[in-house]
């Protein structure tokens, strides 16, 4: 066999392998209705501007462990942050049952979940600290049922590919759609002495959304 069909064939052998073997590295999208990913978050109100900072502890599909040591925010690969706020939340009053406390948060807050290789320290009074390395995808928040339990959905505005324990991942492809988001916290908002701050503290769920969030067709 000559040079040129050998190199030919290496080419072609090649082009055959390598989608099969990076096909088993990629982070598979995630179904419809599934768990995603799980995470907890704090928000913080008092001092103000508010912030909303938290970390992963779990997403689909994907080989973990997802901490450097003993779980927690400071060893946490993947943490979450509220990078735009929307407008007012305004209430909904029950006159019947004046403790419904309910309201709505419309349209237009973002959370940025980002990547980072070497996590660090980080302080919950501090948010910068968990925005610190990749971003890797951007959620822009529909409307948001704040009472006991907060819903809300997210379509994905932005994604950027990482590596991550010999595999891909890349949240276009595991929730191209957008998630659903559900949390909730043992209590409301509180004053915390160790830090002088007023907030409260969340565990939540994100469910992969099916259908294009806000499209009219799903064959677009």
């Amino acid at each position: 066999m000559s040079k040129f069909k050998l190199s030919l064939l290496l080419v072609i052998m090649s082009a055959i392998c390598m989608p099969a073997m990076g096909g088993e590295r990629v982070v598979k999208r995630v179904p419809a209705g599934a768990i995603a990913f799980h995470f907890v978050l704090d928000l913080t109100v008092v001092p103000g501007p508010p912030e909303l900072v938290g970390y992963l502890g779990f997403i689909e599909g994907v080989d973990g462990p997802l901490f450097s040591g003993a779980p927690s925010k400071d060893t946490a690969y993947f943490t979450v942050r509220l990078t735009q706020f929307g407008p007012s939340s305004f209430e909904m009053p029950v006159e019947t049952d004046p403790e419904l406390g309910v309201s709505i948060i419309p349209p237009g807050s973002q959370f940025t979940v980002y990547f980072n290789d070497y996590p660090t320290s980080r302080d919950w009074s501090d948010a910068d600290t968990f925005s610190q390395g990749v971003p890797i995808a951007v959620f822009e928040e529909s409307a948001l049922l704040n009472g006991s339990l907060n819903w809300f959905s997210n379509r994905l505005i932005d994604s950027s590919p990482i590596q991550f324990n010999g595999q891909r991942i890349d949240f276009k492809k595991l929730v191209p759609n957008g998630v659903t988001v559900v949390n909730f916290g043992s209590r409301g908002f509180s004053f915390r002495e160790y830090n002088n701050t007023v907030g409260s503290s969340n565990a939540a769920t994100a469910i992969a959304i099916g259908g294009k969030l806000r499209d009219t067709s799903d064959d677009d």
